[in-house]
């Protein structure tokens, strides 16, 4: 995860219900598990169409099941900790399903992906669950039950395949919904240890405070394995499609918690877009979808990772924002694929707030030109002043050395920089603020 400013850390994560002892995916905050091949349509990121008592979650999963396959299967993949006791029956395996109908059966296989080919079962299959909806089109919650063993030769310990089917041995094309998946522990949890951050809003590992609720795209937003570690050493990511049939195709996502935003707050969002320069716009509505604020960055590099920043102070303090939506290259009808992360809310900290400074102002601001950054120190410490763009770059960094006590100032020439607003780093023995300039000449 790469920051420029400090980010605050807080709350941990809602614990995994009582039946079942790993939450694999809530399509909200936790998502753990990856999905491999699936056989009908799915739609990870979907508004829960029926929030009902029975699941009051904002985001659901759809599938529609391909009515050629007669075992239509979703699969997903994550190492498991021995599963003895959910053979056994002293654990269970539960999630939430809206049906078509009542009767319909629903099976998860757990496998080893290695030995598990299309063409030879039974080898490789662990253990079979199977439940039972009781109504249609409405929420509940199935708790599966130990139905056969395919495979006795196969370990416990080294199962690594999570295999969902509805209504296996037919063929229909039904409509389901399925939510909060809990299945067996985690050989190695990805997130365990790690304390939430709220103002990463969403780098699809361990931090997703927001919900995605709709996008044009559709069966094309997904949260993948990072295809591109170099410039952003995530594991995970999202991948996007644009839909070339829309012209201004959206992703939408709400705020759960609320957003609280300060007065020299900044956005930003880590993009990988293969055809540069692209113009990326992040819009705060209202739950009305009114727009509060609209803000503009472009891509400046193809087929690699930046961070496009956005300058969100214009809306400090609203306490209406509870949507947002993005857009990637608005105004045309292209279909390019995109890969995004690391959403992120910065919450800057003021330069004379830092243990070593007494007083700082940089002037003049707005600037014609040369800019005075003036600050006194209270003791002596070594100084760092770095200057980024609108979208993150850096253009330059200059390391001042130590400097004593007292007044001391630092004239920034921007030279051929154009007109706008810039952002700069203040380093002082380490310890990093924030602040924005603005060049108009």
């Amino acid at each position: 995860m790469k920051k420029i400013y400090t980010l605050i850390a807080a709350v941990g994560f809602t614990a995994a219900a009582a039946d079942a002892q790993q939450i694999w995916d809530n399509f909200e905050n936790t998502r753990i598990a990856n999905y491999g091949f699936i056989s009908g349509v799915f739609i990870p990121y979907n508004e829960n169409p029926d929030q009902a008592d029975a699941n009051t979650s904002q985001v659901a999963a759809q599938y529609v099941r391909n009515a050629a396959e007669t075992f239509d299967v979703i699969v997903m993949n994550a190492v498991m900790d021995n599963v003895t006791d959910y053979a056994t029956g002293a654990k269970t395996i539960t999630m939430d399903v809206w049906s078509p109908a009542p009767g319909k059966t629903v099976q998860i296989t757990l496998e080893n992906s290695n030995l598990a080919q299309p063409d030879n079962y039974p080898t490789g299959r662990h253990s079979e669950y199977l439940a039972t909806t009781t109504v249609g089109e409405q929420w509940e919650t199935l708790t599966f039950t130990l139905a056969a063993t395919p495979d006795g030769n196969v370990s416990p310990s080294i199962l690594n395949q999570l295999v969902i089917l509805f209504d296996p041995n037919s063929n229909n094309g039904d409509t389901y919904y399925f939510d909060n998946l809990n299945g067996p522990e985690l050989a190695n949890p990805p997130c365990e240890g790690v304390t939430p951050d709220p103002l990463i809003l969403n780098d699809f590992e361990c931090n997703q405070n927001v919900n995605y609720i709709f996008s044009h795209s559709g069966i094309n937003f997904r949260r993948i394995p990072n295809p591109d570690m170099s410039g952003n050493e995530s594991s995970h990511v999202a991948t996007y499609t644009r839909n070339g049939g829309e012209e201004n195709d959206v992703l939408i996502g709400t705020f759960p918690q609320g957003i609280d935003i300060a007065p020299d707050a900044s956005m930003q969002l880590d993009v990988w877009d293969p055809n540069a320069p692209t113009t990326v716009i992040v819009s705060l509505q209202n739950a009305a979808g009114d727009v509060i604020l609209e803000m503009s960055a472009e891509t400046s590099s193809s087929s690699a990772w930046e961070t496009l920043t956005y300058d969100a102070s214009p809306v400090a303090g609203a306490d209406d924002i509870e949507q947002f939506v993005v857009l990637f290259d608005p105004g045309n009808n292209t279909s390019d694929e995109y890969f995004f992360d690391n959403f992120v809310l910065d919450q800057t900290v003021s330069v004379d707030n830092l243990e070593n400074v007494g007083t700082f102002n940089v002037y003049p601001n707005p600037s014609a030109g040369p800019t005075t950054f003036e600050y006194d120190l209270v003791n002596g410490a070594d100084i760092q002043l770095s200057i980024f763009d609108l979208t993150g770059k850096m253009i330059e960094q200059k390391n001042l050395g130590f400097q004593s006590a007292g007044l001391n100032r630092y004239v920034w020439n921007p030279g051929g920089l154009t007109n706008g607003l810039y952002f700069y780093t203040f380093t002082v023995n380490g310890e990093t603020a924030s602040g924005k300039v603005i060049l108009n000449r």
